[in-house]
């Protein structure tokens, strides 16, 4: 039986849509993590442009680490010469979310008005990294430059020259009238099957014309309706969808949870000299070492 979440609920619904006669499958990812990202925001006090891109790349991050199998920590992570220097979110294989953005004290405030962050304009030239760690297993990376607006288009990139999935993202984050915010994603990709010895693409016509159904069905969802928490996920692709057959799959929960601890810091502090550690210390001979992602200050005597 398929678990559905709660309006509530932070996490991903996987869901499939029928692909008719073609040889092509279709795969979706819808994410709402509105609790996880006003924890994680509420702890930054970020410029209102600012906790919106945060929002949006968690959002995002979650989608694209919920299409993987791997053991391990997906990482997006962005770099500019703009307002916001580095943009970050992970997610871990078991659901943990940490997101963060290092930007200059003269970050505008801009207002939300339902367009997508602007992430050329807030980050400068730069570029997005995805990368899969899997410890001892592994580390993949692959690395597009920021040339386009927002963060869904960036990414589009990616798929289009380095993996050649058909691929349509659709990010959107907002301020709830709570004081938190609502941050929500929706992936669809196609994944064609291949044969023969050369690897030959066997999706056809058809499969060409149901892809750009979906597509199509899948514009008509706006970004305040993606993110409407009156809307249940299960509603909205029933809305978005029917008409094409679709079948949601377990629900997968997302949590706000950071992985600092004080060993990590004690080993951190163990790999520097003496000397090093007296110029990091206070009047008080003690160290102070402040978590990135969830701001908590581990201490330690010198």
């Amino acid at each position: 039986m398929t678990m559905l979440p709660s309006n509530e609920a932070s996490g991903v619904l996987p869901f499939l849509l029928d692909a008719g006669p073609s040889r092509a499958a279709m795969r979706g990812r819808l994410v709402r993590i509105d609790a996880v990202a006003s924890s994680i925001l509420a702890r930054h006090g970020y410029p209102g442009g600012v906790a919106e891109l945060t929002a949006e790349a968690m959002a995002l991050g979650a989608a694209l680490a919920s299409t993987m199998d791997y053991e391990g920590i997906f990482t997006l992570q962005a770099s500019g010469d703009g307002l916001i220097r580095t943009l970050f979110a992970d997610v871990t294989s078991d659901g943990a979310v940490r997101g963060y953005a290092s930007a200059a004290d003269s970050t505008p405030d801009l207002d939300h008005c339902g367009d997508p962050a602007p992430i050329l304009d807030l980050m400068g030239a730069g570029y997005l990294a995805f990368t899969v760690d899997q410890g001892d297993q592994g580390r993949y990376q692959g690395i597009v430059p920021i040339e386009a607006p927002d963060l869904a288009a960036v990414s589009l990139r990616y798929f289009r020259d380095s993996e050649q999935i058909d691929t349509a993202i659709l990010v959107a984050a907002r301020p709830s009238r709570a004081g938190g915010w609502h941050a929500a994603s929706l992936l669809l990709q196609r994944i064609p099957e291949v044969g023969g010895k050369d690897g030959t693409r066997l999706a056809d016509d058809i499969g060409d014309d149901h892809w750009h159904t979906a597509c199509t069905l899948m514009a008509t969802c706006s970004r305040d309706e993606l993110c409407d928490p009156a809307l249940a996920p299960d509603v909205l692709l029933h809305r978005l969808f029917n008409e094409m057959g679709v079948t949601a799959l377990p629900f997968r929960p997302l949590r706000d949870e950071c992985r600092c601890s004080p060993e990590r810091v004690d080993r951190m502090l163990a790999t520097l000299s003496v000397e090093e550690r007296r110029e990091l210390a206070d009047d008080d001979d003690m160290i102070t070492v402040a978590c990135e992602f969830c701001k908590i200050e581990h201490r330690q005597a010198v």
